[in-house]
């Protein structure tokens, strides 16, 4: 995870909010009801930690399918380098 990580709820997690569905733990209800698709994750581990580990928790309500985060890093460039012409190009 990194600092600047912003988690917020799929559609799914909405739904678990709104319904009291899919019998969440309480602490990961709160936990939900918390993550406002705002917050860094700086931040948010400071106002998850009174309910446990933030990083089990969001780590818990991201493999329901509940969570999701901004951070999607694109994949890493391939450079090959060109010895004739000196100069580096991205394919």
């Amino acid at each position: 995870m990194f600092d600047v990580e912003i988690f917020y709820k799929t559609e799914l997690g909405r739904m678990a909010v709104s319904d009291r569905a899919y019998g969440l733990q309480q602490r990961m209800r709160s936990a939900l009801i918390l993550i406002d698709g705002k917050t860094p994750w700086t931040l948010l581990q400071n106002m998850l930690r009174p309910l446990g580990d933030p990083v089990e928790i969001v780590k818990g309500l991201c493999q329901l399918g509940l969570l999701d985060s901004d951070h999607q890093l694109p994949p890493i460039p391939v450079i090959q380098q060109s010895y004739s012409a000196g100069v580096a190009a991205t394919v």
